[in-house]
């Protein structure tokens, strides 16, 4: 039995790793963000959840026409899960689409919106080395496949930071039933 538990002992002893607080990354541009190679990243293991003060972002893109149905499914199955994995929220994408009796949409280009929610800048900020949080796996080497087609399809970008609360409650659409009523007597 002590045999047993001395074994034990060396193999946590050589699980155990010392770790030390590591910089802001560099590649903090939205324009650049991932596109370093993560060659020497390899497993990561993250320390607990830092608090700070949420933000969302907004990123707009103008992208080949015609294009935002592979931008879309490129960031569903490449770029979400990952970031998910790295603790940001995605709220949305969508594609901008002329209003009703209103200007209608440019013949060159499509326009997207996504929405994102982060604990923090800070944790933005770590995002834009994604493999430092995430390790580069083969979900990595998804998230780098897809972010090459949404660059390939990418005119212009840029990235809006917003701080406040959302409500309690989403929107509810509940159009009358166009039911006759009449006064009871």
């Amino acid at each position: 039995m002590r045999t047993i538990f001395a074994a034990a002992a060396l193999f946590l002893a050589a699980c155990t790793t010392v770790t030390t607080p590591q910089e802001q990354p560099p590649n903090n541009s939205p324009v650049q963000m991932n596109r370093d190679a993560a060659a020497s990243r390899g497993p990561v293991r993250n320390l607990t959840a830092q608090p700070g003060e949420e933000i969302v972002t907004i990123r707009y893109w103008k992208i080949k026409k015609g294009g935002f149905p592979q931008f879309l499914e490129a960031s569903q199955t490449g770029i979400w899960p990952f970031f998910e994995k790295i603790g940001a929220r995605i709220v949305g994408m969508w594609q901008v689409i002329p209003p009703p009796d209103g200007k209608q949409a440019s013949p060159d280009y499509d326009e997207v919106y996504l929405t994102t929610r982060y604990a923090s800048v800070e944790h933005w900020a770590a995002t834009r080395d994604a493999a430092a949080m995430g390790g580069d796996g083969p979900d990595y080497a998804a998230l780098q496949a897809a972010l090459a087609v949404r660059q390939s399809l990418t005119i212009e970008t840029k990235v809006t930071f917003l701080k406040g609360a959302t409500g309690p409650l989403g929107p509810v659409y509940m159009p009358g039933t166009g039911e006759k009523f009449i006064e009871a007597p």
